[in-house]
């Protein structure tokens, strides 16, 4: 396997088997290490060593844009994918009547943060999924005069279905919509262009795919959308003027850092640049065919044991996350666990989702264990 080197940096895999990336991934050895560093020098080293930590926090900033083919400047580091949203839900000038698509199979972490725009009577509309799957023909009927934005996930999170990014991106420039996504279940795992796709905002957590810690993210603004949206929130980092100016002029920096308006997770962010720097050197193209493969073994083997594969049927569409409806589910999911076979189950689905340090042989042990159970409960 191509990838057999990166294993020895997740030793937890001695005992256990993960395949739960969609909610949370592992902490690398590398990550790991970063974080010490951080730790140590604030506990026994400088402590006030910020420069170094700002050194690290662009690097971070570079690495993000790069990720994603977009400019530094449009990129600002934040918690999470929430917090992005949020900074675009309210820092946009809405009117009455506005309207908003969405999918109904999104992640309720996308949902309700324009949910919280009903009091300035802004509309959310829902469209239908199809087995797991989105149809643009059904979100271009959806639009209407009164469509202000389509909020959508790269990847769904529920069913793997990987959206149709530049066929989307076309439709919302064409209509003059703002194209926001959430790329929390996708990026780190198949490549993403903001510049290709037409994409206007993205919002993306670090603590899945992207293999960092919890409680760091980051969101890109393109340029002429960052013009129309006033920071919600102001603080010393947000500002030209320096800590030690008292003139207390509100002169907002310009791109996207007017929104780290105060001191950040510097830990989390030394950790997120540690994760980044594994997946640069692994390659992002390279791991999305590792998973499809992986992904491909799955999808023809549970079928056999009553497991119905939830997404599309075509691999186009296929991401990391790989999804079987079961009425079986929960007790797949506690057979598994106690076999240390890590996954989880959504609404009545079993879902794996592997990452590249994954190889077949973990697949087909689970793939066995599932054979196992069936033959004993059939």
């Amino acid at each position: 396997m191509p990838f057999t080197s990166y294993r020895n940096q997740f030793p937890f895999k001695v005992n256990r088997i993960y395949l739960n990336h969609a909610v949370v991934s592992p902490l690398s050895t590398d990550v790991r290490e970063k974080m010490d560093w951080f730790i140590n020098n604030r506990s026994f080293g400088e402590i006030d060593f910020f420069e170094d930590i700002n050194d690290i926090h662009e690097q971070t900033r570079v690495a993000l844009a790069g990720l994603i083919n977009g400019k530094k400047e449009n990129v600002a580091i934040t918690s999470n994918a929430s917090e992005g949203l949020n900074h675009l839900a309210r820092g946009l000038k809405w009117k009455k009547g506005d309207q908003i698509i969405l999918s109904n199979i999104e992640s309720p972490a996308n949902v309700y943060p324009l949910m919280n725009l009903k009091e300035l009577g802004v509309e959310l509309v829902f469209i239908k999924s199809k087995k797991g799957c989105i149809n643009v023909d059904d979100v271009e009927k959806a639009i209407t005069p009164r469509t202000r934005m389509l909020a959508i996930s790269f990847v769904e999170f529920l069913s793997g279905f990987r959206n149709d990014m530049l066929a989307l991106g076309a439709l919302c420039k064409k209509d003059n919509i703002i194209y926001c996504v959430d790329a929390s279940q996708g990026l780190g795992a198949i490549p993403l262009d903001v510049r290709e796709w037409n994409i206007d905002f993205l919002t993306c957590s670090g603590h899945k795919w992207l293999m960092g810690p919890m409680g760091v993210g980051f969101m890109y603004l393109k340029s002429e959308l960052l013009e129309k949206i006033n920071p919600v929130f102001a603080g010393y980092r947000s500002v030209k003027s320096s800590v030690e100016d008292l003139k207390y002029k509100l002169d907002f920096l310009s791109g996207a850092r007017k929104f780290e308006y105060a001191s950040q997770n510097y830990l989390g962010i030394c950790g997120l640049s540690a994760s980044l720097e594994t997946l640069s050197k692994v390659g992002i193209p390279a791991i999305e065919q590792h998973l499809l493969i992986l992904g491909k073994q799955l999808v023809e083997r549970l079928p056999d044991f009553d497991l119905i594969f939830t997404g599309s049927p075509d691999p186009y569409y296929w991401s990391g996350i790989y999804s079987f409806k079961s009425p079986d589910a929960e007790e797949l999911l506690i057979y598994l666990k106690s076999s240390n076979v890590i996954c989880s189950v959504i609404s009545g689905h079993l879902r794996f989702s592997p990452h590249f340090y994954n190889n077949r042989d973990d697949i087909i042990e689970t793939i066995e264990l599932i054979a196992q159970w069936y033959r004993k409960h059939n």
